[in-house]
């Protein structure tokens, strides 16, 4: 079945090669669509005819470097962080033109890489050095360790996989869902093989899934948790003028996470009927490797220390102004949730562990584990967003769509959103495809007159919830990589899931983002 896989991959690939570099030409060659002309000499009466070509020009090199990087990202025929860089070299390659406050601007180089130095980019940089550290020094480890040798919690099948399912969540909110998968997957391995003796297919398939699927879940709870949350956010703040913080995207997104849990145990269970009551000598199996470990390290004890003042600031930051007198917020008002990130990540590079031997909590070395690919495609997907607004193209869509599909309720344009998303990440990047889908369903909302960070966090939620698919996602494909699964068995329990978070998302959106917390609007 891998060797599948890898020749549907050898064939999409090549697929990617001969079509992106033709799509990309036949736009350039054809002559700029009417259609467009008319749409900038609507919406810009101010601007003379030479202008409006420029503009229409523009939207044009705009809607070839979109197809073209859609087609680059869903074959991956070339690596999906290079394609993202592409805006940087062909907007002003071409001298595209857009409009900002009502004047032409030029989408130079300058202008354009500095979406790769958007402050988003700042916050996963930090994220990923501070999860380096909870993994250098096996915090992570030692969490997932005293959770599990809980009593008798480890002896009982049911609980131990809402146990993994729990903590594969909570770790996953801070730390990329591959790195947690591949943490836990040797602990499942260890647990199946106390159980090898009895017949426990069904136990080994719901403990292999419950770590890729609450890996999933967890990620969309905070901020940082997954990239597609960052791209949303960052895209909403330089297009939609639309600001986020951690707060507020933690009101969105952990009830749904505490709502998918508890559905996806029940889930898991119903469609695997574990096999086996207890399981002997699953506590002290577990202690045993927290007795491993040792006691807590300096290492571990700076890194918790650094990452519940990272909590506490994050959580504090939206009520700086109320908690602190004048004088400070004033000094301290700009330090949002990038710099204090930053600012922590920082501080464990100056930390010592052994000062004799220059061993600090982080050291450079440590850089060599940041997903910098990833903050390529952030960055990619804000240059691509940005172009798309200043040069009218996302406005012309929105315009183009809301004449075929009329204006339906917002919870049914949600709902499509939601499955459309899904779907679509099944078989493809979820950080990719929120980089093109949000900018576009931006002004979409905006046509129909409704919330803009709507469509766009309920694109961007439904991105993180591909369950049916190895391809979907990192940890489907890790679990599936440990042989204890098939990919019937992954679609039969995905498919299910799939649905039900297609209603959790649309109606928790609605009641805690809308009615509760009054984040988004209906």
């Amino acid at each position: 079945m891998i060797n599948n896989f890898s020749k549907f991959d050898e064939i999409r690939n090549a697929i990617g090669f001969i079509l992106a570099p033709i799509t990309f030409f036949t736009f350039l060659l054809i002559p700029t669509p009417q259609t467009y002309i008319e749409y900038v000499s609507n919406n810009y009466a101010n601007l003379d005819f030479n202008q409006i070509q420029q503009i229409a020009f523009g939207m044009k090199i705009v809607t070839a470097l979109l197809f073209t990087m859609v087609i680059l990202w869903i074959t991956e025929a070339i690596p999906i962080p290079v394609t993202a860089l592409l805006p940087a070299v062909i907007l002003p390659l071409f001298n595209v033109k857009g409009i900002m406050n009502n004047e032409i601007i030029e989408f130079n180089g300058k202008n354009v890489l500095a979406n790769y130095a958007n402050p988003i980019i700042f916050l996963f940089l930090s994220g990923f050095l501070i999860a380096r550290s909870m993994q250098k020094w096996n915090l992570d480890r030692r969490l997932t360790y005293s959770i599990l040798s809980f009593k008798n919690l480890a002896d009982n099948p049911s609980l131990i996989i809402l146990a993994l399912l729990l903590i594969s969540a909570f770790i996953s909110m801070w730390i990329s869902n591959t790195a947690t998968t591949a943490m836990l997957l040797p602990l499942v391995i260890g647990i199946v093989n106390i159980t090898k003796n009895s017949d426990t297919k069904n136990f080994s398939k719901a403990l292999a899934l419950s770590i890729a699927y609450g890996s999933s879940i967890g990620g969309v709870a905070t901020l940082i948790g997954t990239p597609p949350n960052g791209i949303c956010v960052s895209i909403l703040r330089t297009s939609g003028n639309y600001d986020i913080n951690f707060l507020e995207w933690l009101k969105i997104g952990l009830p749904i996470t505490f709502l998918l849990i508890p559905v996806t145990w029940f889930i898991l269970l119903k469609v695997f009927p574990i096999e086996i009551k207890n399981i002997p000598g699953g506590k002290d199996y577990i202690k045993n490797l927290k007795k491993e470990m040792g006691p807590i390290s300096k290492g571990e004890k700076f890194t918790l220390i650094g990452f519940v003042l990272l909590l506490i600031l994050w959580i504090s930051n939206p009520f700086w102004n109320i908690i602190l007198p004048d004088q400070i917020y004033t000094q301290i008002k700009n330090f949002d949730e990038s710099l204090i990130a930053l600012s922590i990540a920082i501080l464990l590079f100056t930390i010592p562990v052994d000062w004799k031997s220059k061993k600090f909590v982080l050291d450079w070395k440590d850089s060599k584990f940041v997903d910098w690919g990833t903050l390529f495609l952030f960055g990619g997907g804000i240059a691509l967003s940005d172009a798309m607004f200043r040069t009218g193209l996302a406005g012309w869509i929105a315009t183009t769509v809301l004449k075929i599909a009329g204006q339906p309720h917002p919870i049914v344009i949600v709902l499509v959103v939601v499955i459309f998303m899904d779907l679509l990440t099944e078989v493809t990047s979820n950080t990719a495809v929120t980089s093109m889908m949000v900018p576009i369903l931006l002004s979409i909302s905006i046509a129909l007159g409704i919330d803009g960070k709507l469509l766009a966090i309920s694109a961007t939620l439904a991105a993180s919830m591909a369950f049916m698919l190895p391809v979907a996602t990192p940890p489907n494909a890790i679990v599936y990589g440990s042989g204890f699964i098939k990919i019937t068995d992954m679609v039969r329990a995905g498919f299910i899931l799939d649905i039900v978070a297609w209603i959790i998302i649309t109606i928790s959106l609605y009641l805690f983002s809308y009615l509760v917390f009054g984040i988004v609007k209906f």
